[in-house]
């Protein structure tokens, strides 16, 4: 990662449809040299093109967050199972006082209760679950920004 990598980042992350030719124009390189740039951070994994989606938009009006403990040796399994489960936007293994932190969209508090209830809480493994009804977000960033540059 050099200068020009990071600058192709930071202006992809601000508006994704930034055309090639205008971050170039910005660097002072060619356009070729930028699509080439791009290409390879997209090959190396650096980089994914995704649509961005906001829950809140869609009716999506039940945030939360529940944190799972399971069964000694069954994080994997319970993590496997859970994230087949359409709601779930994000999962992760911790190694703090939980096993697993799961971020859930749902519609209302009746779907939530429904997800939690009916369809994480039966999954064998799990121990103990602890919901966390999301009531406002302060920040939720796509554009981390790993050089400290302003998100």
């Amino acid at each position: 990662m050099d200068d020009l990598d990071r600058h192709i980042l930071e202006t992809l992350q601000e508006d994704g449809r930034t055309p090639f030719t205008q971050i170039a124009g910005e660097a002072g390189v060619s356009e070729t040299t930028i699509r080439t740039r791009y290409r390879q951070l997209v090959d190396s994994g650096i980089v994914r093109t995704v649509a961005v989606v906001d829950p809140a938009a869609l009716g999506f009006e039940a945030p939360a967050i529940v944190a799972v403990s399971v069964e000694p040796g069954q994080a994997e399994a319970v993590g496997k199972a859970i994230a087949g489960l359409p709601e779930v936007s994000y999962l992760v293994a911790t190694l703090g006082s939980y096993d697993l932190i799961v971020e859930l969209l749902c519609r209302d508090l009746t779907h939530l209760t429904r997800v939690v209830t009916q369809k994480i809480q039966p999954i064998i493994g799990i121990r103990d679950t602890e919901t966390l009804v999301i009531s406002e977000s302060y920040k939720l960033s796509c554009k981390w920004n790993p050089y400290g540059g302003s998100q």
